[in-house]
């Protein structure tokens, strides 16, 4: 992946921010806390920075290999930064047969990246999605900071990427 500036710098203010965070789950169970807590999180610095995990783990009494082995098996989260916005192609088996690779083809040509990398404006992390959304009367689709739209052709999704929705992502997590 194309390296995006850090939103992460390490200062007292980025720590305070996570406990800030934390600090909404005050009271109740640190693991059924630990997924809405890295979604705000990824929200706030677009990946789960390493500290934050030291952090999560120093408050919560989590074990750093617990929290890395939440934060990889979700294909949300991400251990280094994402773009502004997030574009997973679905390549599951619907999507697949319905032109999803030709969706592909048309991410990576407009945006002008492959897949798993981000714009070096850091506005863009194009992602392929080879598991189902779970909704493949769309096929195919397209997944856009957590908002699912198709049946796409490759012309609307020119013009999803030229002309994208305004939404926050961190409302999809609240």
């Amino acid at each position: 992946m194309k390296m995006v500036r850090d939103t992460w710098t390490g200062s007292e203010e980025d720590r305070a921010r996570v406990n800030s965070i934390l600090d909404e789950f005050e009271g109740q169970d640190p693991m059924e806390s630990l997924i809405p807590a890295l979604h705000k999180i990824q929200a706030a610095y677009r990946y789960i920075p390493e500290e934050a995990g030291h952090i999560i783990s120093e408050r919560w009494h989590i074990p750093e290999t617990d929290i890395f082995n939440v934060v990889s098996f979700y294909s949300d989260f991400s251990t280094e930064p994402r773009g502004k916005r997030v574009l997973w192609i679905c390549e599951g088996a619907a999507c697949y047969f319905m032109g999803g690779p030709q969706l592909g083809e048309v991410a990576q040509s407009v945006l002008g990246i492959p897949y798993n990398e981000t714009t070096p404006d850091g506005e863009w992390t194009l992602r392929r999605a080879d598991f189902c959304f779970g909704v493949c009367h769309r096929a195919p689709l397209v997944e856009l900071d957590h908002h699912i739209y198709g049946p796409l052709s490759p012309e609307e999704l020119r013009a999803l990427i030229a002309n994208p929705p305004e939404h926050s992502v961190e409302e999809d997590h609240e």
